[in-house]
């Protein structure tokens, strides 16, 4: 149940949605109200909109292309894609869409991850990447301060699960498969099997070769929020910030962001399943936090 209908500052929104009951019989409520923003370093914060209900629904795009081209961005462009892994371009090529009934400001609200963790309250900073739900997201002192979907690998070419750390980055590489894809904002996750994450099409389903695409917007904000390693000596003195990639996609079945229109907990992750997604590693990750907080000022800045 919602409290309050949308703002008026959302006319746009609201427009699109209620043609959208016409057409589709869509039921849409009220959106909560704005979040507020902070600023670390140049790296932007959403802070995260109390819990409210949402329910979504599953429309055929098949007849409806006209309505999608007509999207401005904007809020309600921004969740649709995000909540069906999606970027702009293949959003056309989609053939069922999941709608939520509520159309906010930002995406926080349709994350599948848990806003706190408790058990990770003394980890500085760590990110998790679920290959079911199709999402990752940032953690420090164990709230949540980052969500986005992805792309992971395809099925002849999956994506190792696992614990990894963003080891060198570069703003521009190329493809270690074909020198021809470009790839933006690139955090190399392990070096020695060339996997990374950076920006690349979201096409709505896992289809890289091994690594983790993102938005660009999310590329670039991870480029800078993460550490990198520290080498001396060719060997690994301090690994960079920790990555931690769970659960299987479930290839040949639904995708599982579509179950939301029958269970809501489909893809949610509880601070239980993060937990123990990470209780093998969390030793690991506690001695290599130790280590880099024993740096110096300079090799930090180094680092970053």
């Amino acid at each position: 149940m919602h409290k309050n209908r949308i703002h008026s500052s959302r006319k746009l929104a609201a427009q699109f949605l209620l043609g959208l009951i016409a057409l589709f019989f869509v039921q849409c409520s009220a959106s909560p109200a704005p979040k507020k923003k902070v600023v670390q370093k140049k790296i932007q914060v959403e802070l995260i909109p109390p819990e409210v209900s949402i329910t979504y629904h599953l429309i055929c795009t098949k007849d409806s292309n006209d309505w999608l081209r007509a999207l401005q961005p904007g809020d309600t462009l921004t969740a649709l894609l995000a909540v069906n892994r999606v970027d702009r371009t293949n959003l056309m090529y989609l053939d069922t869409l999941v709608i939520p009934d509520s159309i906010g400001i930002g995406i926080n609200m349709y994350s599948p991850f848990p806003k706190k963790v408790d058990n990770l309250q003394n980890v500085h900073k760590i990110m998790f990447i679920s290959q079911y739900a199709q999402a990752f997201a940032v953690y420090e002192n164990g709230v949540r301060i980052r969500w986005g979907p992805t792309s992971t690998g395809k099925k002849y070419t999956t994506t190792p699960n696992g614990l990894f750390a963003t080891n060198w980055k570069s703003k521009k590489t190329y493809s270690t498969v074909n020198p021809s894809w470009i790839l933006e904002w690139y955090f190399n996750l392990a070096n020695l099997d060339g996997v990374g994450m950076h920006q690349y099409a979201l096409p709505g389903y896992p289809a890289s070769h091994g690594c983790v695409r993102l938005y660009q917007r999310d590329a670039y904000w991870l480029y800078h929020w993460a550490d990198q390693w520290v080498v001396e000596d060719g060997k690994i003195a301090v690994y960079g910030s920790p990555v931690v990639i769970f659960d299987p996609y479930p290839f040949g079945e639904r995708k599982p962001w579509r179950l939301l229109a029958e269970d809501l907990d489909a893809i949610k992750i509880t601070p239980a399943k993060l937990s123990a997604a990470m209780k093998d590693f969390l030793p690991t990750v506690a001695e290599r936090q130790e280590k880099r907080d024993s740096l110096s000022q300079k090799e930090l800045l180094t680092s970053r």
